[in-house]
C-alpha cells in the first residue's frame, strides 16, 4: 500500500489524481483519496507546518522542558484555500519544566479537518534533559490518542452505486480510537539545535463499522522527522540569520521530503524567511515579538506542484509565549514574637 502526503497524492489502488478546478471534481477526488481503494489514507500521513521552526514540540517530545520556561504554542493552518473540504488543521502545546524531574512535561491537542473526516489527537509526554556540552540533551516519550471519525451530515459518492454495499468504505458518523506513542531525542546548545523523532510508533490499528456492517481496519504508519538550525550572527549588525530544515518520511521511506528554510532576526524583535519545499511549495514567512515573551508570525505557502492551478494557497498563523514563574528560595530568619516581649 502506498502512502499518501498531503503534499504529494496518490490514490491507493495504484493511479494518481488529476485535480480540476471545479469544485464537483475536486469533492468526487477527495472522496476517493479518503473513503475508497483501501480507506485508510488519512492515518497514513502526519500534519504539515510550514513554521516547523516555531513548532519544535509538536513533532519531537525531546523538547519539552529545554528551554526553562513555560511555553505555549498555538497554531493555525488552512491548506489548498479554494478547494472544497481542503485540511483545515488546529495545534495547542504547552511544555512546562519541572526541575525535581530532570527535564519537562506536554500535552499537545490537534483538531484536523480533511475531506470527510474529523480527527483529534492529544498527547501526553515526558522529556529527561542532561547536561551536554554547552547544551542540553533531551530524550522524550509521549502517549497519543486518536480519535477518528467520518463527519455526519455530509453526503457521499459511491464511485459505483450500482455495487451495493462496499465493505471497505467507513458507515458515515462512525468513530474509532487507537492509542500510541511518539519518541524524540533533540540538542540545543549554543548557536545550534537539532532531533530526530518519530510519530505513530507503536504503529497502533484503529477499526471502524463499514457500511457493509464488517469492520474496517485502518493501520498507523509510523512517521520520521529530521530536523536542526543554526544561529549566524552578521558582524556588525543587529540581524542573525538562521538557516534550518526538516526532513520527514514513513517507515517505506519511498517519498522523503525536504522543507529548507532561511530566516533573518533583526534586534530580536522583528524577522522574515522563505523556505522551499521540494516538489511542491515555496513559503513566505514573517514574525513579531510583541512582548519578550510573546511572538506572532504568519506564513504563506504558494503552492508550485500541479495543484496551483486549482488553490490559491496555505496560510499559517502561530502564536508563541514563553515566560517563567520564579519562586524565591526559603531564607533561615529568626522570629520574634512580640508576647514575649512584654
Amino acid at each position: 500500500m502506498k502512502p499518501s502526503k498531503r503534499n504529494n497524492i496518490d490514490i491507493l489502488g495504484g493511479y494518481k489524481a488529476e485535480f480540476s478546478s471545479e469544485h464537483a471534481h475536486m469533492k468526487k477526488l477527495l472522496f476517493l483519496l479518503l473513503v475508497g481503494a483501501g480507506v485508510p489514507v488519512f492515518a497514513q500521513q502526519d500534519i504539515q507546518f510550514t513554521q516547523f521552526m516555531n513548532n519544535r514540540l509538536y513533532y519531537n517530545p525531546g523538547v519539552a522542558g529545554s528551554s526553562g520556561s513555560i511555553c505555549i504554542t498555538g497554531m493555525h493552518r488552512s491548506q489548498w484555500v479554494g478547494f472544497e473540504n481542503a485540511p483545515v488543521t488546529q495545534n495547542l502545546n504547552v511544555d512546562v519544566p519541572i526541575k525535581l524531574l530532570h527535564g519537562g512535561v506536554y500535552l499537545n491537542i490537534v483538531n484536523d479537518q480533511i475531506g470527510f473526516f474529523q480527527n483529534v489527537y492529544a498527547g501526553l509526554g515526558y522529556a529527561y534533559q542532561m547536561e551536554m556540552g554547552e547544551g542540553t540533551l533531551g530524550i522524550g516519550v509521549a502517549v497519543d490518542i486518536y480519535t477518528n471519525q467520518i463527519k455526519s451530515g455530509e453526503s457521499y459518492i459511491v464511485p459505483d452505486p450500482g455495487a451495493g454495499l462496499d465493505p471497505s468504505i467507513i458507515n458515515q458518523g462512525t468513530s474509532g480510537t487507537a492509542i500510541d506513542g511518539t519518541f524524540g531525542i533533540y540538542y540545543q546548545g549554543g548557536p545550534m539545535w537539532f532531533g530526530a523523532s518519530t510519530r505513530r510508533l507503536i504503529g497502533a490499528t484503529t477499526e471502524f463499522d463499514s457500511q457493509a456492517g464488517s469492520v474496517t481496519e485502518l493501520q498507523h504508519t509510523r512517521h520520521y522527522f529530521l530536523m536542526g538550525g543554526y544561529d549566524i550572527p552578521l558582524s556588525g549588525t543587529n540581524i542573525v540569520l538562521t538557516p534550518a530544515a526538516m526532513v520527514k518520511f514513513d517507515e517505506s521511506a519511498l517519498n522523503p521530503q525536504a522543507d529548507i528554510n532561511l530566516s533573518a532576526m533583526y534586534n530580536n524583535q522583528i524577522w522574515g524567511g522563505v523556505t522551499y519545499r521540494v516538489q511542491d511549495a515555496i513559503s513566505l514567512m514573517a514574525g513579531y515579538r510583541i512582548l519578550p515573551e510573546l511572538q506572532l508570525a504568519y506564513s504563506y505557502d504558494l503552492t508550485t506542484s500541479d495543484l496551483n492551478s486549482s488553490s490559491s494557497g496555505s496560510h499559517e498563523i502561530s502564536v508563541n509565549y514563553c515566560f517563567k514563574i520564579a519562586i524565591p528560595e526559603r531564607k533561615p530568619g529568626r522570629y520574634a514574637n512580640p508576647t514575649w516581649l512584654l
